[in-house]
Formats: C-alpha cells, structure tokens, sequence
C-alpha cells in the first residue's frame, strides 16, 4: 500500500468499475492538482493496473489507511461501502464525494449538482453526495426553468440504460443480445433486457414507486431547493449501453414560450442544444454516449398546463450522471477557494 501523506493525493475506491474507471478518466482531463493517485477496488481488481497521465498504476485492495493524508476521495463502490467508509475518510480530512445513495438525502450533506447549487458546500471538507444519474440530468435542465419561468410541477419519464445498473448487467444484455440473435428469443428470460424495456428500475416501494424513481423525485427537490415541487418520475430500463434518456413535461409559474425556452437552455452552463425539428435532428443516448453536455431537444409547448413545456434530456450516465459531475465537483471547489 503506497503512503498517502502527499497534499494532493487523491483516492480512488472502487476504480477498476464502470463509474470508478470513468472518474479517473475525467481526472485525466481536469487540471485538478494530483501528484500522488490511489487507486483501490476488491480482490477480484486488486493487481491489475490502469494508466493515469500517462503513467501505470497498480490498482490496490481496499484499505482505508489510503484515506490517511489525501485531499480527495472518490467512492464508486457499493452502498455498504460508503456507509461504513465515507465518515472515515472525512475524518481524516479529506473531501469526500460520494457516488451513492446512502448520503444524498441526510440533513447536513450537501447534494450537489455544480452547475445549480455549489452554495449547499461548507468552508470545510467532508462528504458531498453525489446526486443519481437521472436526476442529475434532470436537475440540469430544469433549473434555468426554475430561475426564468418559475417551477411548480414536473412529469418524467426515465429511459434508463444498462450501464446504469453496473458492468455485469451491460454485459448480461450483451450476452442475452447474443443469445436472441443466434437462438432466438426462447434463449433468454422473459424479465431479459435484451429487446426489451422493464418498466421496474430499484427495489419497490411505497405508493407503487420503484427506487429509481424515489430517488430523482426526492433528490430534485433538495438539489433545486423546491421542497413543495410536485413531482412523478416513472423509470424504464431500456436495452442501450450507455446515455439515459428523459422525456419531461414541466409546468411553470409563468407563460414560456419554447423559443423563449430554447434561448434560456443555450445559454445556461452545461447544457447542449440539438433541436431540428425538420430535419429530424434529436440527441440520442448513442449521440450523448461520450460527451460531458447535458443535451435537451424537442422543446415544445405540452398543452395539458396553462403554462408548460415539454423537452427531451439525454446525457452520459457514466459521465454527467456520474464521474464527471464528481470531478466537477472538485474543480468547482479548488476554483472557489475552499479546496
């Protein structure tokens, strides 16, 4: 285990998954200070190795002694993990950014979207909920709406892809994609992905909600600091790889126009614009896959409000949904000063 006693030493937990490794990507590209990187995941990863501004570097078995010394820790890894682990780390000073669900909605720990609410972080370091992928999306879209127009209600309905729920279900959909070409649907499972959409994404829970859909209905309330907002999210994972989409229709305290809509979107941060009605020219989750923007398109007027609007958000889930606006997070508090 390497020491982690130098002041720009960054961990990594969970590295070698999907989100773990797409984070490290993005620390690649961010002129985020790190002159020591520690990268840590399970026995099933520890030994491998993964390159880092163009240096090797060995991945590790968890240990939380690489907390000690290090500004920055990034978990990636299961929820159990965080909750046992996150609090120390924060204790040894560093700043944590959670990519779990087990903090976001605690009194005291900021959930944080860097483009709405960087404000919601104290002077000192501690843990930072990293919001979920769709409601991270979600979220973007909808605050230059709120800012403009005001927010009183919001439908959605997520289009979730595989990768959202971890490497081994992308790769189950592979497998059972295969499977169906070569042998026909009897190959797999009825509840398979595979050219298919299941309309259940989380555990159940009350209400005839499903966690996913908790999740971005209470989480977009805290992040937008809209704790009244009405809001129904129903959640479908669909068989793509990456890039979550989103159809939302969103009713505003005051009148919109969708041009006045698209104007508002162009220019806020963090937000790309694909909306070609004639020429059919939409974002796609393939489209969005390996981008940072969150994309928006078919804006338009929904007509079932005195004043609405109705669009379409898609993003990365791995990036925006996820390592990126973690590193974002980051970048955002070394340019504030904090860090």
């Amino acid at each position: 285990m390497h020491s982690a006693t130098r002041r720009n030493c960054a961990v990594v937990v969970g590295a070698t998954g999907l989100v773990g490794s797409a984070i490290v990507r993005c620390l690649e590209r961010f002129p985020i200070p790190i002159d020591s990187l520690i990268l840590l995941a399970g026995e099933r990863s520890a030994g491998t190795t993964a390159v880092f501004r163009g240096e090797e570097h060995l991945v590790e078995l968890f240990d939380p002694i690489a907390f000690k010394g290090a500004k920055w820790v990034f978990f990636s890894g299961k929820d159990g993990m965080s909750e046992e682990f996150c609090p120390v780390a924060a204790d040894e000073g560093a700043w944590v950014i959670d990519n779990s669900a087990v903090f976001r909605m605690k009194n005291g720990i900021p959930l944080v979207v860097p483009e709405i609410n960087m404000h919601a972080v104290g002077e000192n370091p501690g843990i930072i909920a990293n919001p979920n992928c769709s409601t991270i999306q979600l979220a973007v879209a909808l605050a230059p709406i709120r800012d403009n127009f005001g927010l009183k209600r919001v439908i959605v309905s997520t289009y979730q892809s595989s990768s959202g729920a971890g490497g081994e279900y992308l790769n189950g959909l592979l497998e059972d994609t295969r499977g169906i070409l070569e042998k026909g649907e009897d190959a797999v499972g009825r509840e398979s992905l595979a050219f298919n959409c299941l309309p259940a994404v989380g555990s159940p829970g009350e209400g005839g909600r499903f966690g996913e859909e908790t999740k971005l209905e209470n989480e977009l309330r805290k992040i937008l600091e809209l704790d009244d907002l009405k809001v129904c999210a129903s959640a479908v994972r669909v068989p793509t790889l990456v890039g979550h989409a989103e159809t939302v229709v969103a009713e505003t305290e005051r009148p919109v126009e969708p041009e006045e809509a698209r104007r508002v979107l162009e220019s806020a941060r963090g937000i790309g614009i694909l909306d070609d009605p004639g020429s059919g020219s939409f974002p796609t989750p393939r489209q969005a896959a390996g981008t940072d923007p969150v994309w928006v398109g078919r804006i338009r007027r929904a007509c079932v409000f005195e004043n609405d609007l109705a669009f379409w958000v898609v993003a990365d889930n791995l990036r925006k949904g996820a390592a990126l606006n973690a590193v974002q997070i980051a970048m955002s508090l070394l340019e504030s000063g904090k860090a």
